[in-house]
């Protein structure tokens, strides 16, 4: 995937004394913002650039990858959104759950930055009603956790563009789970779609620990 002549080029760009350049240098306010701002349109870039790249891959190697790739019910009305590790075992669990009637699936996060908004909106089954995302981190006093924002803006920037007629109707909650490496299992997926199909779903909940001080913590049922 890397082509030979692109990697002379980067070597070619590395510290070298005999080829000096001027590096980290300070921008004073006059013009520092504008330059922020001026590579607004190489960010944007990068979302089809990896789309492009991900073809090449599937060519050689024959595994396909998106950026969000969707696995469950072409129906489904509740979807749990994930990265990296976690889809594994979503995707199985979801595989099952679907094979026994249920209208669920997963959307599994490939490119985090930049965020493709439309990319999310065109992986989602169009039947989505309740969303729950799972993210592997914590923020002390954020509102939030990072992927369940992104998923939160995501949607009302979808309606704010006309994209959707009513975002207000998708529910989203998010979620921790696998935090230090703790186990998520099978069990605490169907946990999660349990929650979610609650009148009300919990936001901010904890999955795989039992929470005895902030009781943020999903019931599992470890016969699953």
């Amino acid at each position: 995937l890397v082509d030979p002549r692109d990697l002379a080029a980067h070597r070619l760009r590395g510290l070298d004394p005999d080829r000096p350049v001027l590096r980290g240098t300070a921008q004073n306010p006059d013009v520092f913002f504008q330059g922020r701002e001026a590579g607004n349109k190489f960010y944007a870039a990068v979302p089809t650039m990896v789309k492009e790249a991900m073809g090449q891959f599937e060519k050689l190697t024959g595994r396909k990858y998106n950026l969000f790739d969707y696995v469950g019910a072409p129906d489904a009305t509740k979807v749990v959104v994930v990265m990296a590790s976690g889809a594994d075992v979503l995707e199985d669990t979801v595989s099952h759950l679907v094979s026994k009637g249920e209208k669920v699936g997963v959307l599994n996060v490939h490119l985090y930055r930049p965020f493709s908004a439309s990319h999310l909106l065109k992986a989602l089954p169009a039947t989505v009603k309740k969303i729950a995302v799972l993210d592997r981190t914590k923020e002390p006093g954020a509102i939030g956790e990072p992927l369940f924002l992104d998923v939160v803006a995501a949607l009302r920037q979808a309606e704010t563009l006309g994209l959707l007629q009513n975002t207000q109707a998708i529910r989203v909650i998010g979620g921790r789970y696998g935090l230090g490496s703790k186990e998520f299992t099978p069990a605490m997926v169907k946990a999660v779609f349990d929650e979610l199909a609650k009148p009300k779903p919990r936001n901010g909940f904890t999955v795989g620990i039992v929470d005895d001080v902030t009781h943020l913590s999903l019931d599992v049922d470890e016969s699953f």
